[in-house]
């Protein structure tokens, strides 16, 4: 006979919690798995290519402050988006040690098949809060996520082969 964890009635701001974060991440797995998506493209390669649709050729650096995201993390996907022929880097006009990535045709129609990245919408919740409504948010997150492992960044939200850990 095992003993079993009986757990006292839940806090009504417990259940808000697990209520939001379940509808949060149900966001994040549709988006992932979404119908409609061109095939073979994760939810990670379709917010990059929507990031680049909209703002135009970027570096690594500025693509990963534009989706909030490590650069190393960024980096992955263009590369695998680079590999399927959907941007290419090439040197930047103004400074021939930095690199540009660009949508290609291919990438212009695969960013056009999908809608706004849930990722994108998720951003621009927050961009509605208040800075330190962001900040305690925040605060809260960091405490309630599992501590940082190993010292890797973040991955992208569903980045394939992601084993960041740092938050």
């Amino acid at each position: 006979m095992g003993s079993q964890l009986i757990l006292p009635p839940l806090e009504p701001d417990v259940q808000r919690v697990f209520d939001a974060l379940r509808w949060i991440v149900r966001e994040l797995r549709l988006a992932q798995t979404g119908a409609g998506r061109p095939a073979g493209l994760s939810a990670a390669q379709i917010f990059v290519l929507h990031v680049l649709k909209e703002r135009g050729a970027l570096s690594v650096g500025d693509l990963a402050a534009l989706t909030a995201t490590d650069p190393s993390s960024v980096s992955v996907v263009v590369h695998k988006l680079h590999q399927k022929g959907l941007v290419v880097k090439k040197a930047s006009p103004e400074d021939l040690r930095r690199l540009k990535v660009t949508l290609t045709a291919a990438g212009t129609r695969a960013s056009l098949q999908e809608a706004v990245p849930v990722q994108q919408v998720l951003l621009e919740r927050l961009a509605r809060m208040a800075p330190e409504e962001v900040g305690s948010l925040a605060e809260l997150l960091e405490r309630l996520a599992p501590p940082p492992g190993d010292g890797h960044p973040a991955p992208m939200f569903f980045q394939d082969g992601a084993t960041g850990g740092r938050r």
